[in-house]
This record gives structure tokens, C-alpha cells and sequence, in this order.
């Protein structure tokens, strides 16, 4: 069958494969939020204990990130992933099983949770980077695009399911099921098959490889400012949001069914957003990434401006949609500009500078609404938003670099079966 011309990107073997597995893989990360949260609250119903354990699972990505980058960039990415997948499958199993038979505590979940988050350190720069090496340039946008579809999919679908699976079968059972989707994603990585990759550049130690992926971000101006931009924007909006849209929506007297509703809403945005990044191809490529991340103010002001839930859930629908342009322009634009032999370490310091002051955001916001009023610290936080996402407009870097002109669609680049 004739695959359209827009996601004929399928059609490679590699591709395909990864993106299946990967499918199955985000479901199962949408039903573990929910399913941990209540595994945890149902040991001591303490917000404490469910902020510790969250904590364990997030702090690695921030601490060991460059150094999954870096062995990425050594290895073969399909292995490290794979390894990756072994380490987070045999970790949940764990905490399902500890859930399961009523032998779990805080700290043994907030252990296991710290080694799943170093196997998820190591996934991310590989994925991205053995994306960039399985896909023509010329289909990257759509590779990518295709990737924000797989996960606004798997972030609406998984949330959804996690609660009934929860109700039904525990909070365990349903842990037990999200380990099962990294076999099933280690299964179909195990069917790729990826050419070794040519270095330009001899291996040295792995300190300096660590300094030469810093070297390559240094080196381009529009992406050190995206990255520092990303990190602030992160941290005084996108994740007080985290803290602060609960505790509107509470004070409001709303159902907190309503905020699930909205994140809900936000992830089936991001994957109409990837469908969109299929067709639009922007000739300042920063300059979209900046005005999309921008939306990261509108559900603060909407929380701030009281809207109604329809409303809410319009504004949060949008936001996803931005979110699922952004990925789609932002990953592409990576794999285009950095040498393969690079493109794991460069995707590592992505990854870190973007959580690196996540924790303290989630730590703030609860404070600073305390102390100031929810509404006002909504308010402070989405004008910081703003200034710390535009700023970036008066770089001229930002707006020099140009997208990639339409892919060639002749016959001849067609894309082999």
C-alpha cells in the first residue's frame, strides 16, 4: 500500500521499526505518572513521600545526561538503548512486583527510581542521535514530526488507560504492564539495522569527548541561547505550572478531574502539532521555536484570568499544538547542523540544560504562592515567561539561521521499501 507522500518516512525499515517500538514504549510511560503516584500515596498518602519519589526518578537526567551522551557517541546507539530499556524494564518490574506484594517503602521506590532515571540519561541523547543516522536529511522533519505524533498519542492515551487499570488491577499490575513495553521496545530495537558509524575524528579520552560536545554547542551561538532560553522558560514557568495549575484549580472549587482533562487535552495538541510539523516548514526555523515556546505563558494567564473550563482546556489544547511544532522544528534543526559522530553529546546537553533547574521550579512555586496569593504568583510567573522566551529575538544568530527548503519529492529520492 502507497504510504502518503507526507509520512512516507515509514516506509524505511529502520524507521519504522524504531517508531513502533517507541509507540508501545510512550503508552507505558503515560500510565506510569498515574499508576506510581497512587502506588505511593496508597503506602502513606503523603505528598512528601510522592514528591521524594518523583524527585529520585528526575534527579539523574540532570546529573548523568552528558555522560549517556557521551557513550552514545562511543557506542552503537541502538545498544545503548537497548541496554537502556533492559535497565528500566527490570527496575518497574521490581517496583511492580515490591507494589504488588506489599513489601514496598519510600526510600526502596525512591532507589529503584533512581536507577530507572539513569537508564532514561542514557536513552534520550542516543535516541535522537540514531534518528539523525537511520533517516535521509531530507525526511527529518517528517521523522521527527512522526516521533511528536507517537508521543502526543502515547501522553493522551496512557494517562487515560492508567486510571482504569489502576481501579482495576492496582497501581502494581499497571507498573507491571509499563515494563513490558521496554521489552517490547528493546525487541524491536534488536531488529535494526544501523551501519557503523564513520568518525571523522579519532576517539580520545572521554573527558575530552565530554569537553568537545560542549565545544560544539559554544561554538554556534543560536544554540546556546535556545538552550539557555529553554532552561529558563523551564524553570519559571513550565514547571511552577506543574504546582500552581492544581492549586488554582482547587482554589476555584473545580473538580481536579478538570486538570487531568486539560493535560489530557495538552498531549492530543502535541500530536495534532506533529501532524501539522508534516506539512510546515519555516524559513527562520529559531524564531518559530521561540514564538511557539512562548505559549508556555498562555495557561498561567488563563489560570490567572479565571477562564472557564472550556476555555481552559481550548488554551491547553493549543499549547500542545505549539509543543508538537516546536519538538518536531527544534530536533530537526539539531540533526541538520551537528556531525553525526557529535549529535549525542550536543543532544545530552539539550536534555540537561532543560531540567536542570526543573527541581528548583517544582520546589518554588508552592512558596511563592503561599506567600504572595495563587493568582499572583501565576501572573509574576507568566511575565517572567515571556521576557525570559523572546529575549532571544534580539540575537542576530537566532535569525540568521535559515530552514531547509522543501524536500526534493522526484522519483529518484524516493525512499527505498
Amino acid at each position: 500500500m502507497r504510504l502518503p507522500a507526507r509520512i512516507d518516512v515509514l516506509r524505511l525499515r529502520n524507521f519504522r521499526n524504531l517508531f513502533i517500538g517507541q509507540a508501545v514504549s510512550l503508552v507505558g510511560d503515560g500510565l506510569f505518572p498515574v499508576a506510581l503516584t497512587f502506588g505511593v500515596l496508597d503506602l502513606r498518602n503523603s505528598g512528601i513521600d510522592v514528591g521524594i519519589v518523583l524527585a529520585a526518578f528526575a534527579v539523574p537526567m540532570v546529573l548523568f545526561t552528558l555522560i549517556g551522551g557521551v557513550w552514545a557517541d562511543r557506542l552503537r546507539r541502538e545498544w545503548v538503548m537497548i541496554a537502556s530499556d533492559l535497565i528500566r524494564f527490570v527496575t518497574m518490574a521490581v517496583i511492580a512486583a515490591l507494589l504488588l506484594s506489599h513489601h514496598a517503602q519510600v526510600w526502596s521506590l525512591a532507589l529503584l527510581g533512581f536507577v530507572y532515571g539513569c537508564g532514561d540519561a542514557f536513552f534520550f541523547p542516543a535516541y535522537t542521535a540514531l534518528i539523525q543516522q537511520i533517516v535521509p536529511r531530507d525526511r527529518l522533519q517528517e521523522a521527527n514530526a512522526m516521533r511528536g505524533v507517537a508521543d502526543g498519542f502515547g501522553w493522551f492515551v496512557g494517562p487515560a488507560v492508567s486510571g482504569i487499570l489502576v481501579a482495576l488491577i492496582g497501581a502494581g499490575g499497571t507498573l507491571g504492564l509499563d515494563a513490558v513495553t521496554f521489552l517490547v521496545s528493546a525487541a524491536y530495537l534488536l531488529t535494526l539495522r544501523v551501519p557503523v558509524l564513520a568518525r571523522t575524528v579519532a576517539q580520545t579520552t572521554f573527558l575530552a569527548e565530554l569537553r568537545d560536545g560542549w565545544r560544539e554547542v559554544s561554538s554556534r551561538t543560536w544554540l546556546w541561547v535556545m538552550m539557555l532560553r529553554a532552561m529558563l522558560v523551564l524553570f519559571v514557568t513550565i514547571a511552577p505550572l506543574q504546582v500552581l495549575g492544581p492549586l488554582a484549580i482547587t482554589a476555584r472549587h473545580q473538580s481536579p478531574a478538570l486538570w487531568g482533562f486539560m493535560v489530557g487535552l495538552f498531549s492530543l495538541g502535541m500530536l495534532v502539532g506533529g501532524v501539522v510539523a508534516l506539512y510546515y516548514r519555516p524559513l527562520r526555523p529559531m524564531v518559530t521555536v521561540t514564538l511557539c515556546g512562548t505559549t508556555a505563558a498562555a495557561p498561567m494567564i488563563a489560570l490567572a484570568l479565571r477562564f472557564s473550563p472550556a476555555d481552559l482546556l481550548a488554551v491547553w489544547f493549543v499549547r500542545g499544538i505549539a509543543i508538537g511544532v516546536f519538538s518536531a522544528i527544534w530536533d530537526t534543526t539539531l540533526q541538520r547542523h551537528i556531525a553525526y559522530e557529535s549529535m549525542a553529546r550536543v543532544s545530552s546537553w539539550d536534555w540537561m540544560t532543560a531540567g536542570g533547574l526543573w527541581p528548583i521550579g517544582l520546589v518554588i512555586a508552592g512558596p511563592f504562592a503561599q506567600a504572595f496569593g495563587v493568582t499572583e504568583t501565576l501572573w509574576f510567573s507568566a511575565g517572567c515567561g515571556v521576557v525570559f522566551s523572546v529575549w532571544v529575538l534580539f540575537v542576530k544568530d537566532v535569525w540568521r539561521l535559515r530552514g531547509p527548503q522543501e524536500p526534493d519529492r522526484s522519483p529518484e529520492s524516493a525512499l527505498p521499501l
